[in-house]
């Protein structure tokens, strides 16, 4: 069942036609704000990282983030080793600001890591939270309901000894 469900949400809402590419979403990619590290966490897990402050509520149709959101999830689950069943996510929100916050996204968001790819993303780090991230934090966690404890806020100092060794690093992440 979970199964329909994921494939009938995967081509009807979001692929059109079938498979999303790179091209299907190169506009918005190219903003950087959603891409697959190229390099493993310390567990073998690969890297989905999200910077907050590219995104701008508006910029682009929810449709074509909803679109982004998928074709990176699905980026980021190719590239699982044999074995390992999830990835880990970091929520860059270094330099974010209220007109990144877009809460019909964030509920999508939601929605595709624990819905549509339930049980895939092992861990969600929030890096460097800036102090009024707590309002929408507060409307955002009852959201991830029990997934909630998949969260957890960090600094990059502890992004970087917990998770990742020097070599691997992301360089956005570098002190």
């Amino acid at each position: 069942m979970r199964l329909l469900l994921v494939s009938a949400w995967h081509s009807c809402v979001l692929c059109r036609a079938g498979n999303l590419t790179l091209d299907d979403v190169r506009a918005e990619y190219n903003t950087g704000k959603s891409f697959v590290h190229n390099s493993l966490d310390r567990y073998n897990r690969p890297v989905l990282i999200i910077k907050a402050r590219c995104h701008n509520s508006g910029e682009f149709p929810l449709e074509d983030s909803k679109r982004l959101c998928a074709y990176s999830l699905d980026t980021a689950l190719s590239k699982m080793p044999p074995g390992v069943e999830q990835i880990l996510g970091v929520i860059d929100l270094k330099g974010m600001q209220l007109s990144n916050i877009d809460l019909p996204f964030v509920a999508f968001m939601v929605d595709a890591f624990f819905v549509y790819y339930p049980r895939r993303m092992g861990q969600v780090l929030l890096v460097d939270a800036p102090w009024f991230f707590k309002g929408p934090w507060e409307a955002i966690k009852p959201l991830l309901r029990k997934y909630a404890a998949l969260v957890r806020f960090v600094s990059r100092q502890e992004l970087a000894n917990e998770f990742f060794t020097s070599q691997t690093l992301p360089k956005d992440f570098a002190s």
